[in-house]
């Protein structure tokens, strides 16, 4: 087990702590902290600080800690990104990598696969470990869990999420969160809020209606704060109703700190759009990561102790962001000598990410091919991008620098041994020249991910007016037939040494060059040259472009990394089984840059149905925290989803692909046909400036059940290798009045020959409200385990705020007399039983 990295206690904090009573109620603690003693606490420090010592409390000192009091035993607070695991470290003072050996940590799958248990339990289970491992790094605040919506399929972060379900989020979210903070590190749930998009996050301004933001876009965070107690809570980058929402009044002061009596901290993302007296006056608490040459130049530093000493800004306020911190502090026992040391990398943190992910794959459709036969298969054809790429160190700040992460081919060789042929083949795409491969790419965009860096000219300019990576060598120009001036830069590094061939194809004027000398130019016509390149050695390669359509760089390698159609079918053909390991990786789901369309990169489409025609059991696992489209879905007969799995996925994809293990993950999120069907496209509300967030309370399946289209698999979607029956809805009473609870009960039974588990859905339908509500909204769940033939029961309740909409004529919660009907299901579009009460 790596040791922690955090030092020693001061000697004055333990004094401290010993003489205030001051300390979280640890396993070996005799006695709790009474809220008065911690309170009491504050305040005797407080007293004691001068104001610059207040303001070193209010933004960072380094890249991830804000500075400690250190007369008055108040350590520095470590922070670190970890929805799904601790971040490794970084220099104090830049982005980049400390370069240690002992900042290993276990990758967890992402959120959106634990979203995807639909099991409370599983979301507890993956606070604890980071929680721990959070610890055991020497960090007081993990950054995470993140509860946006996936309100959109092309947004870059959906798959640190907890799917788009803002009822499936809350009661997801308040396990994880408890989980953390029993580790003694406060957990920060983000972004408050409205982030649904990467495209301008920083500048695009959310402004929702108020029953949308109250009813969709707010509950998982009131969950988080009411319900577990979450020390901190990040803001977002974008804008809300025109200002930025780390200081937007609405959102901190009216809602957060007002309605719901937060007692926590607020603090930033890094570099956020904000000013000293909005951000002072309207909530912020803590400043993290601002662009600028020194610390004291924060908005919420030296300019904040001006506004405070000219009186601007009452001392009063800051007093209150004081409060808070320290009250964070000393929930977490950083002052308290007894505080919990936590654990990392050990074997039941890697079997925990194994038993996640193995619960949130997602079996889509199964025509009996599924489970293989371990004992009959003895060649097996595997293909895919994903089949053994790792994905840890990519996604922005949610990387995670894994001990070891297994691989889908890594999981079958480990499952199936030496006894059985395993053949992997890469195959090309016919459809047209292909951009480079990431496999010979080695820049990186920061999040880690192979990249290229594009930069945008006006005519007769030298400094680009837009400069950025995207994932390949290919271009659009934003507007056919306007014309653009490109520069696309990248590092290549060859697989093989041996002649390769550069080719282009190009409407407009291109030139090429490999390590600053020339290598070929067009004028709108395609073109390649040869040149010999050595395997390992990096090369600079440049493109400049001027045209109105569209280029595309890609090259010959040598070698056999790729083979063409004939030969992978063939393969196929004699195959015993064929397990196609696609779909997206963090060069397309990834922090700060949205995709633009639903379709898999690489061409990995037709290489699908080839393989499908080839061989109809073809079994294909797709990968990736968003939608893709699959237009040849009708005719596979064996499809899952992977999402993310963390360092254990491939063995947990053998465990299910072979029967090990029964899956019972579910949908958290819609897949649709085509982006055409989604909600912010089909209302044109997806742009750079403004999000108006046009569909209301409409979002996910509640649009495509308002607008009837049918969907590619349903929110709640998931088979299971057995089979249930379900009977004998019973609720507690006919009639519900006032702020009576509701007890709803149903019967499950495993009616097939296998162990499994299902997930019981409950969505409610509303048919007496005097405002237009979905035709279903999910307000409960539950997840039972069942063998063969047993029966159980499954209990569920509704309370009045899950009866409720918000009403924007009493700004308040508001249920209408009349009839409700229960809807209970596998799925928001396979509804087994339905009943009806009354509320008055």
């Amino acid at each position: 087990m790596d040791q922690p990295l955090s030092p020693a206690l001061p000697v004055a904090l333990v004094t401290l702590a010993l003489l205030s009573g001051c300390g979280s109620a640890s396993p070996d603690s005799s006695d709790a902290r009474s809220p008065e003693q911690i309170e009491a606490s504050i305040e005797a420090l407080l007293a004691q600080m001068t104001l610059e010592e207040k303001i070193s409390l209010t933004h960072a000192n380094s890249k991830f800690t804000v500075a400690g009091i250190p007369r008055l035993g108040i350590p520095e607070m470590w922070m670190s990104d970890g929805p799904h695991g601790v971040r490794y470290e970084i220099d104090r003072h830049s982005w980049a990598s400390a370069e240690r050996e002992d900042d290993f940590s276990t990758y967890l799958p992402p959120l959106t696969a634990v979203a995807a248990t639909w099991n409370p339990k599983m979301a507890a289970l993956h606070g604890d470990v980071l929680g721990s491992e959070a610890r055991h790094r020497g960090k007081d605040v993990i950054l995470g869990p993140g509860v946006n919506l996936a309100r959109l399929p092309l947004y870059g972060r959906n798959f640190e999420y907890l799917g788009e379900d803002p009822y499936l989020a809350s009661r997801l979210v308040v396990p994880s969160v408890k989980a953390i903070q029993a580790h003694d590190v406060a957990a920060s749930v983000k972004h408050y809020a409205l982030n649904s998009q990467e495209l301008n996050r920083i500048g695009v301004d959310a402004r929702p209606d108020e029953r949308t933001l109250r009813e969709v876009y707010l509950p998982a965070f009131e969950a988080a704060v009411k319900e577990a107690n979450t020390q901190t809570i990040m803001g977002a980058y974008n804008r809300v109703y025109g200002t930025n929402a780390n200081q937007n009044h609405k959102l901190v002061m009216e809602i957060l700190k007002g309605e719901w009596g937060y007692p926590g901290v607020l603090l930033t993302d890094w570099n956020v759009d904000i000013n000293t007296y909005d951000a002072a006056m309207n909530g912020l608490d803590i400043e993290m990561g601002t662009d600028v040459d020194s610390y004291d130049d924060y908005f919420l530093a030296k300019p904040l102790q001006a506004m405070i000493e000219n009186g601007r800004v009452p001392e009063s306020v800051l007093d209150d962001k004081v409060r808070r911190v320290l009250r964070v502090q000393h929930s977490i026992g950083m002052m308290d000598p007894n505080r919990r040391s936590g654990e990392r990398n050990t074997e039941a943190h890697q079997q925990a990410a194994r038993t996640i992910i193995s619960e949130g794959i997602v079996l889509l459709k199964n025509q009996q091919v599924l489970p293989l036969d371990a004992d009959s298969v003895k060649s097996v054809l595997v293909m895919g991008p994903n089949a053994d790429k790792r994905h840890a160190l990519g996604g922005g700040s949610s990387e995670v620098k894994a001990l070891y992460e297994v691989t889908p081919l890594e999981g079958l060789q480990n499952r199936l041994g030496d006894e059985v042929e395993i053949t992997v083949l890469r195959g090309l795409s016919g459809s047209g020249l292909g951009p480079i491969p990431g496999d010979f790419v080695a820049s990186r965009h920061w999040t880690g991910t192979p990249a290229w860096q594009l930069a945008k000219f006006e005519p007769g300019q030298s400094e680009p007016y837009f400069d950025d990576w995207q994932v390949d060598s290919h271009y659009q120009v934003a507007t056919p037939g306007q014309t653009e001036q490109i520069r696309l830069r990248g590092t290549l590094r060859p697989r093989t040494s041996g002649e390769h061939r550069l080719l282009v194809e190009t409407d407009g004027a291109l030139s090429l060059t490999l390590d600053g000398q020339p290598l070929l130019s067009t004028e709108g016509s395609d073109a390649g040259q040869s040149i010999t390149l050595q395997a390992g050695q990096d090369y600079q390669l440049e493109l400049n472009y001027q045209g109105s359509d569209q280029f595309t760089l890609g090259w010959q390698a040598p070698g056999d990394l790729f083979v063409d159609a004939e030969q992978y079918m063939a393969a196929a053909a004699g195959a015993d089984a064929v397990i196609y390991f696609g779909g997206l990786s963090h060069a397309d789901d990834r922090e700060s840059i949205d995709r633009s369309d639903l379709v898999m990169p690489g061409g990995q489409d037709e290489i699908i149905a080839n393989l499908i025609k080839a061989n109809p059991n073809t079994v294909v696992m797709i990968g990736g925290g968003s939608p893709v489209e699959m237009p040849w879905q009708p005719e596979a007969n064996a499809l899952l989803w992977g999402w993310y799995g963390g360092m254990e996925a491939g063995n947990a994809y053998a465990d299910v692909l072979f029967g090990d293990v029964n899956p019972s993950g579910k949908l958290p999120i819609t897949l649709p046909k085509r982006l055409e069907d989604v909600a912010a496209i089909a209302l044109d509300d997806y742009n750079a400036t403004d999000s108006l967030y046009k569909e209301g309370v409409f979002i996910g399946y509640r649009w495509f059940e308002q607008q009837e289209i049918a969907p590619l698999f349903p929110f709640g979607h998931g088979l299971s290798y057995t089979q249930f029956r379900y009977d004998n809805l019973a609720l507690s009473s006919d009639t519900v009045q006032g702020e009576e609870t509701l007890t709803v009960t149903v019967t499950i039974t495993n009616t097939g020959e296998r162990a499994g588990s299902e997930v019981v859905q409950l969505y409610l339908e509303d048919q007496a409200a005097k405002v237009e509500r979905p035709a279903k909204e999910l307000k409960g769940f539950g997840k039972i385990a069942l063998a063969p033939g047993e029966s159980g029961e499954v209990t569920m309740t509704l309370g009045y705020r899950d009866l409720a909409y918000w009403d924007v004529t009493q700004d308040d919660w508001a249920v209408d007399p009349g009839r409700f009907q229960l809807h209970i299901g596998a799925s928001v579009a396979d509804v087994r039983l339905s009943k009806g009460f009354n509320y008055q």
